[in-house]
């Protein structure tokens, strides 16, 4: 008989970024194959009401921790809310993330040192709280959410994109690292989803947009079984492209195509 996602990983899976999006996909997905939540989001009042409907639906543990991971000391916040409450992290999905589009001159300076907080610094520190217990027990499991911005320079996401650069090597170097300790690590490279990202960063979408359903299930059937996974043939061809093509080339096409001045002349 297969074991349970909680038997396989050795406890709850904790999931930031769970107020909406693919963290809340996330969740959901999770919570179907019975396994026991924490929920980590800044929005207290939805990731309690995500917690409550989740527990009920499917008869799972469901912790919601309201903290945010990008401020200073928001990774022992959310060490000390996971140990008050008794959960052992089994699962971590590191989703929590933002970006922000437009000519890199013109960002405000505070936001861009925010995003790599969030995006990169915060990734580290969750990885340092949970790891050794996965360790200790012998099984665990890391998905790390980065992006198809990791794979090449992206002018107009320029922080962003060198964050999800660093989310991808760091997942892979992680991974091949922890492999002969039963921990499976994964970096879930999407490209545009249908959540609300592109709209908190005022970014167009430039290719075809997928479900965070489909995007979930892919990242799920493939963590154990690779280190990194593209959803979507146009996505995963494009990043194979990529890989032909000197990387100068390739930052100028991703400049033409979101361009702020070119696409606002359409």
């Amino acid at each position: 008989m297969a074991r349970s996602y909680g038997e396989r990983f050795g406890g709850a899976a904790l999931i930031t970024g769970a107020s909406a999006g693919l963290g809340a996909t996330f969740a959901r997905a999770l919570a179907a194959r019975g396994m026991d939540l924490c929920l980590v989001a800044r929005r207290e009042e939805r990731l309690r009401a995500s917690a409550a409907e989740l527990s009920r639906e499917f008869g799972v543990r469901a912790v919601p921790v309201a903290v945010d991971l990008a401020a200073p000391g928001g990774t022992e916040a959310l060490v000390r809310a996971v140990g008050e409450a008794g959960v052992d992290v089994g699962l971590l999905v590191a989703n929590a993330g933002f970006g922000t589009y437009g000519p890199f001159a013109e960002q405000d300076p505070p936001t861009e040192s925010r995003m790599v907080d969030l995006n990169c610094r915060a990734v580290v520190e969750q990885c340092h709280a949970f790891v050794p217990g996965m360790r200790a027990r012998g099984r665990g499991g890391v998905i790390v959410v980065a992006s198809t911005a990791a794979f090449q320079p992206t002018p107009y996401f320029a922080v962003y994109g060198a964050t999800k650069a660093f989310d991808l090597a760091f997942a892979e170097a992680l991974g091949a690292e922890l492999a002969p300790s039963g921990i499976d690590v994964l970096a879930l490279c999407p490209g545009f989803v249908a959540t609300e990202f592109q709209q908190v960063a005022g970014a167009p979408i430039a290719g075809p947009t997928l479900t965070p359903e489909r995007v979930v299930d892919t990242a799920l059937r493939s963590l154990g079984r690779r280190s990194s996974v593209v959803p979507g043939a146009y996505n995963a061809l494009t990043v194979f492209g990529n890989r032909l093509v000197p990387r100068s080339w390739a930052a100028r096409v991703v400049g033409w195509m979101m361009d702020p001045r070119r696409l606002a002349g359409r």
